[in-house]
Parts: C-alpha cells; structure tokens; sequence
C-alpha cells in the first residue's frame, strides 16, 4: 500500500509523538495530531462548552482555559464523557476531511483516543505504543509538569486503553531506547510496504 493512514494509540507520555516524528521524518508520513483539533474544536465548540461547564473555564481574553476545563473533566467522568461528546465529533471530521481532500499522502493520526473518536475507521493500519508506568510518570513531570494528582486521575482516565491492543495491527514498545524504537518501526515499514 503506497499511501497508508496509520493510527497511533496510547496512554499519555508513552511517545506517540516521537512514532509519529519518526514516521515523518524517515518515511514521509504527514503527522495528524488529535490533541491539535481538539483544541481547535475548543474555540468552534465554545457557547456549547460554556452551557456546559459554566464561564469558569474562560480566560481574560475569551479563549477557553484548558487547564481549568482539564481539572474539571478528569475528576468527573461524566463531565469528560460530556465533553468528548462534544469535541470528537470536529476532530473526526476536520482529520477526516484533510484525509480526504489528499489521498495521495501518507498520513499518521496521533490520538490517544484513537477508537473513541472513530478515528480507526480511517486507518489502514494501527499501533499501540505502550510503555512502563513509571516511565510514564517520569516523562509527565519533566515535559507536562503535571503534579501527582492530575498525573494520576489522567493515568486513571485513560487505564481502560489497556483493553484496545488486541484491535491493533502492532504493538510498540517504548521503554525509552530511541534506537530500540526505531528499530521496531523499521520492522513495521517492512511489514506495511
């Protein structure tokens, strides 16, 4: 398959981005990144999100305050089931559409969310990028600067995606060796081309 949409599924810091970096750097892939749409949906969504959750999660200038609404959401599930409902619908579409206005590219769609948005429906292939724990935990401190709790109820928020790896296509191993990581992509390349 020359022009393949590969999916990226993980739990927070588990190096979804540095796959799909490599995947672009090394072979061409244009890197889709959910997170990047969702927070566009943010703004396109506001008056619904603002009925929601009240004008609270504004900042002085208007835009909606993504850490606020993120403490909001991860310590309620019904609130963050409130809120995907409300914001996956744009991510789909607007990657669906870039998809679809160019199907001559090679495209990989970072999304932690990956099978609850219905972003799978878009991919030929998908892989799990997994990593420890504590790895994890490491990697939330020093680039996130999340503290304990927000680590964990996002940790919490997210453990059920343990339960998707037997929908995907490989499974990627990131303990935090670049060359190790690499060399596991390589084999995927191999397998997909």
């Amino acid at each position: 398959m020359e022009f393949p949409v590969v999916g990226l599924v993980g739990k927070v810091a588990c190096g979804k981005s540095t796959v799909a970096r490599f995947l672009a750097d090394e072979y061409g892939f244009i890197p889709l990144e959910a997170d990047r749409f969702g927070h566009s949906a943010l703004e396109v969504e506001k008056e619904t999100l603002l009925k929601s959750f009240g004008k609270d999660i504004l900042l002085d200038d208007g835009k909606i305050d993504r850490r606020i609404l993120g403490s909001i959401v991860f310590a309620n599930a019904s609130k963050l089931s409130l809120l995907n409902s409300i914001v996956h619908p744009h991510i789909k579409k607007s990657i669906a559409g870039i998809i679809a206005a160019n199907p001559d590219k090679r495209y990989v769609i970072d999304a932690a969310l990956l099978f609850e948005i219905g972003l799978d429906e878009l991919c030929d292939y998908i892989i799990s990028v997994e990593a420890p724990e504590e790895l994890i935990r490491e990697r939330i401190k020093k680039y996130r600067s999340w503290d304990d709790c927000k680590a964990s109820g996002v940790l919490e928020a997210q453990r059920y995606l343990d339960f998707f790896s037997d929908k995907c296509h490989f499974i990627i191993f990131n303990n935090g060796d670049l060359n190790k990581l690499k060399k596991q992509l390589e084999f995927f390349i191999i397998e997909i081309f």
